[in-house]
């Protein structure tokens, strides 16, 4: 037996089913008869003292994933002899397939049923998004009064959280700037090297964008090659190769007719995915670590590596793993994008707010910044939190240069007193950028996320357009649910 086996055991007329955990533990439904909630006990527990046995798949997922699906259903109690077994759960746990043997008799007509519910339920669903490329009144309002607010590709109550609307580029090449008094350059788009939608971000896109990342990381090895060799010699680009062809592979799977085949290519190129996501993630922390300049470019590289992963399961049609795989990406660069933060904030974070950059820098763009990294941050508190650098920086200001590390220096022309403040709004952009990046990431959970509460198929939510013509200057496309999600 071993971690994310299926197992189970003959109770006489039945088997029983579940998950191995690789723990000593297992996940299935436990309660009486016809009933039953999805629970972790013992494996002595799960036996009560019978033979184990373990059922062989010639297709299955990662034992990562598998125990990831499972441990998603923990607590639920919607057991079904026909539609919801233990049998089905750990079936879909292995493979994303909902399978029982035990009723096969019953499940040709249980699936006719099925069908015909969630073919109803998807016209329903269809029925309850609307998509346009004109900003709706009320969004705008409320986005321009603060009620709304704006994370990455989505549009939320500021108070409840509830989603009232998708953003989605309308165009190929989005110029991520919107014409000067229309009514959507209110959402303050922002700038990251991802789009607003994880529906826009196939493989060749991300391809496209990692070959970006790739040239700055030859430019930049180039530059320290002439000037700081050490440094040079810690930009390593030999894996990028990998990437790309775990790009291709899945890139192919979703041409192939066969299912199955399909199937076996894109695990397979997930498997190259997980591989560039532990490769990434050490060069990353390392980077950051030494506060190098060229983390930003592994930060990037590392969320596309969960990017890709969750656009396969989203082919694949299964938006709960994709789901689950980007909260993993969250939570992994959450703290390696606050620690490079704080460390482009430098040592005196005071000095943005230096009196020649009042027009460039304001303190609500400093303060949403340390929002993001504190929510309750508010402009009075970043304020007097700096009172005391405003004096340190007056009295040593070549102390502070001194103290600055390569991922700023990378932005400085000139390091010399005052010239040096000119360049800090270069560097204020990055933070941005990888702040908007960021949301973005979490705003393809939301997509997700919905895509699954609305019944929707992944490729009926490619396929939502507007109804009315495209305005010749639209760049962008609303996604409006019928009521907050």
């Amino acid at each position: 037996m071993a971690k994310g086996d299926h197992i189970y055991i003959n109770c006489g007329n039945y088997t029983h089913h579940g998950i191995d955990c690789g723990d000593g533990t297992a996940i299935h439904y436990i309660g009486e008869s016809m009933q039953g909630v999805i629970s972790r006990t013992s494996m002595d527990a799960f036996t009560s003292g019978k033979q184990l046995f373990t059922r062989q798949y010639e297709i299955c997922d990662l034992p990562e994933i598998i125990i990831q699906r499972a441990e998603s259903r923990l607590g639920e109690d919607r057991y079904n002899l026909l539609f919801n077994n233990c049998e089905h759960f750990s079936s879909w746990c292995k493979t994303g397939k909902h399978e029982s043997e035990q009723v096969n008799s019953a499940v040709a007509i249980a699936v006719d049923i099925l069908k015909f519910g969630v073919s109803f339920m998807n016209n329903q669903t269809m029925n309850t998004v609307n998509a346009t490329f004109v900003i709706p009144e009320e969004i705008a309002f409320g986005v321009n009064d603060g009620t709304l607010e704006r994370v990455g590709g989505i549009i939320r109550d500021t108070q409840t959280k509830q989603v009232v609307a998708w953003l989605r580029e309308s165009v190929s090449e989005f110029s991520g700037s919107l014409p000067l008094g229309s009514v959507a350059s209110i959402l303050s788009l922002g700038v990251s090297t991802l789009n607003l939608a994880i529906s826009v971000m196939g493989f060749t896109m991300v391809a496209n964008r990692l070959n970006e990342i790739e040239k700055k990381l030859q430019q930049t090895q180039e530059i320290l090659l002439k000037s700081n060799q050490e440094l040079a010699s810690k930009i390593d680009l030999s894996f990028y190769a990998n990437f790309y062809a775990a790009l291709n592979l899945a890139d192919s799977a979703f041409t192939m007719s066969n299912p199955d085949n399909r199937r076996i290519s894109a695990m397979q190129a997930i498997n190259r995915f997980l591989e560039a996501e532990k490769h990434y993630s050490f060069y990353a922390m390392n980077a950051i670590e030494q506060s190098l300049r060229v983390a930003e470019q592994y930060l990037l590289t590392l969320s596309f590596t969960y990017i890709a992963e969750a656009r396969c399961y989203l082919e694949l049609e299964e938006p709960i793993v994709a789901q689950m795989r980007l909260q993993k990406g969250l939570d992994t660069l959450r703290p390696l994008v606050e620690k490079y933060v704080n460390t482009l904030l430098t040592s005196n974070p005071a000095a943005y707010l230096h009196p020649s950059l009042s027009d460039r820098i304001t303190l609500r763009k400093l303060t949403a910044v340390y929002q993001w990294l504190d929510p309750i941050k508010n402009e009075n508190t970043v304020f007097q939190s700096q009172r005391e650098n405003f004096f340190k920086i007056a009295q040593s200001s070549d102390s502070w240069v001194k103290s600055l590390p390569d991922a700023v220096l990378a932005y400085v022309e000139d390091k010399s007193v005052p010239k040096i403040y000119t360049d800090l709004p270069k560097v204020m952009n990055r933070i941005e950028a990888m702040l908007e990046t960021y949301n973005r990431i979490k705003a393809y959970q939301s997509e997700v996320k919905a895509i699954a509460q609305l019944g929707i198929s992944f490729q009926d939510w490619l396929k939502l357009a507007p109804a009315e013509a495209k305005p010749e200057k639209a760049e962008l496309m609303y996604i409006i649910p019928s009521a907050p999600l």
